[in-house]
């Protein structure tokens, strides 16, 4: 009897430590600094311990640590760069040793890309946005560059997971989702992320603008999206329609059946990927949701970008 319960017991052992050493469906990225160096160091009681400095005749933008696991700024080595290309609408400020730039756009403008730029000597390294007019309505398509989202918002929440990513100034070394679908660059493009949190244990949803509802007569109507949907414990994403006079709980606590369009579960790779769903004649103007229910996991990423809109003759999906 002693030996099978110690031959129990070891078996016990090799399943935990087989459970526990399962690869996790994460990224691990490099921190980089051009023209600087980046110590990296861990700890049981402080977790990751990142130290950044510059070369010699550069300066450091940010903050010269960062501990801790989860969101970081990113950081520049920036010397000094002589006159920017100006902006229509809008001011740029330079700083006066020419290490950083900032613009700001004129009233009834917002701004479209990034707001912050550093020189590295030779050029500025992150290109500057444009001042676009604010309230305009356009093709109701949205790359989420614009300040205001295009009129895309999350519903009330704290604490509030869905977040408007810019490639160059966010960074999360454990997460795959580093880039946007538009620009696919380091230092270009912005992107809704799904930021998974420990405390997030409650319904979130992400509201479009209202849509009018001309939009649906007349021809199929196809609203396309970019997806980036990866991880082990990733949660389901539901995308829904309601008229706009709806409030967003009701759609979702009486109506959740009748609005949903789709549901995307689960891991679907470490790369964006098109979605689409068909829009029926609407009897009043509209709204699309996307909704995540619980998105506490660590292990996770849900990313949005590029939305539209494609008329069609036909019933057939767009990706």
């Amino acid at each position: 009897m002693a030996l099978v319960s110690v031959g129990v017991l070891w078996a016990l052992i090799i399943f935990m430590i087989y459970i526990v050493i399962q690869p996790i469906a994460s990224c691990e990225h490099d921190i980089l600094l051009p023209n600087g160096q980046v110590t990296e160091s861990s700890s049981w009681f402080l977790g990751d311990s990142i130290k950044f400095e510059c070369n010699r005749g550069f300066s450091l933008q940010g903050k010269s640590w960062h501990l801790g696991n989860g969101n970081m700024k990113k950081r520049y080595c920036a010397t000094g760069c002589n006159d920017i290309e100006t902006r229509a609408n809008g001011t740029i400020f330079t700083a006066t040793d020419g290490l950083k730039a900032k613009i700001e756009c004129d009233k009834e403008f917002v701004l479209s890309g990034n707001s912050v730029t550093y020189c590295n000597g030779t050029k500025w390294i992150i290109k500057l946005g444009t001042c676009q007019l604010a309230n305009s309505a356009g093709d109701h398509s949205c790359d989420f560059e614009r300040e205001d989202m295009c009129g895309w918002r999350a519903s009330k929440a704290i604490p509030q997971p869905w977040k408007r990513i810019s490639a160059a100034a966010d960074f999360r070394k454990e997460k795959c989702l580093q880039q946007d679908h538009t620009f696919q660059s380091d230092v270009e493009g912005h992107f809704i992320r799904l930021q998974s949190q420990v405390h997030a244990s409650r319904t979130y949803h992400f509201i479009s603008p209202i849509y009018p509802r001309n939009l649906t007569v007349g021809h199929s109507l196809w609203f396309q999206f970019q997806l980036f949907m990866f991880g082990t414990e990733v949660r389901n994403l539901t995308i829904s329609v309601k008229p706009s006079s709806m409030a967003v709980e009701d759609m979702w606590n009486s109506f959740r059946n009748i609005c949903t369009k789709l549901i995307v579960s689960g891991d679907q790779g470490p790369n964006w990927k098109s979605q689409s769903i068909a829009i029926d004649e609407m009897e009043s103007d509209f709204q699309v949701v996307f909704t995540v229910v619980d998105p506490s996991s660590l292990h996770g990423d849900i990313g949005i970008d590029d939305v539209k809109f494609i008329k069609s003759e036909t019933n057939e999906p767009h990706f």
